[in-house]
């Protein structure tokens, strides 16, 4: 059961333009740069300070992330995963950009605390009324969030978030019956260095949680 205050759960109390509200604000492009990688890939926050790589192969933007949450022992997390972004949402276009301008490749890098707490920032700047402030996670909630309403199958989402198990996505970005964010999450492909593993507990998840079924799970 996600907890009352989860960032899954919160997502429908902030703005439905919330991502695009905060990347046109950024003045600072070493901010900008970390949050366009955010809106892009939702990665972890952890991840981006350990350094992601934004190259131009073949026309294509790919973002290349190291696996901040991985145990080979137990079998948990990707240690690497490649992503190619739509070139034509905001943030995918700004990082084409950017990358251009480096030759083709750049390294972006943030600190995890810092970047979060200039979300919160932004947020009590651009939405003073509102509680509900935006932190690096809730771009990663968006993501997962976006790409189960747009019907992505759980490897790729699995893929794209770094997990070793299809199951691990349960934990976000929960979809919903109107599937408002369908086709906005703007992964075109993901691919990791391992293999995604398979669980049942995935089906059982997803027959409990089916919209149809009485015992659906309270979250």
């Amino acid at each position: 059961m996600a907890r009352p205050n989860s960032k899954r759960l919160s997502l429908n109390r902030l703005a439905e333009d919330w991502r695009e509200a905060i990347f046109n604000s950024i003045k600072s492009i070493r901010l900008k740069d970390a949050v366009a990688v955010l809106s892009a890939t939702g990665c972890r926050p952890a991840e981006l300070e350990m350094g992601v790589v934004i190259c131009i192969r073949n026309n294509r933007l790919m973002i290349s992330i190291p696996g901040a949450k991985v145990n080979q022992e137990m079998g948990r997390g990707q240690p690497l995963r490649a992503i190619c972004v739509d070139r034509t949402t905001p943030w995918g276009g700004y990082l084409f950009t950017r990358a251009a301008e480096c030759s083709g490749e750049m390294t972006v890098k943030y600190d995890a605390g810092g970047v979060s707490q200039r979300l919160r920032e932004k947020s009590r700047e651009l939405w003073p009324r509102r509680k509900t402030l935006v932190s690096a996670y809730s771009y990663r909630h968006f993501i997962g969030k976006s790409m189960k309403e747009s019907g992505e199958t759980p490897e790729k989402i699995a893929m794209t978030l770094g997990h070793a198990s299809d199951f691990s996505q349960t934990v976000y970005g929960r979809a919903s019956g109107s599937k408002k964010t369908s086709g906005m999450h703007g992964i075109v492909l993901a691919v990791a260095k391992n293999p995604v593993r398979h669980s049942a507990k995935l089906d059982k998840f997803k027959h409990n949680n089916h919209p149809t079924n009485h015992n659906t799970l309270r979250t």
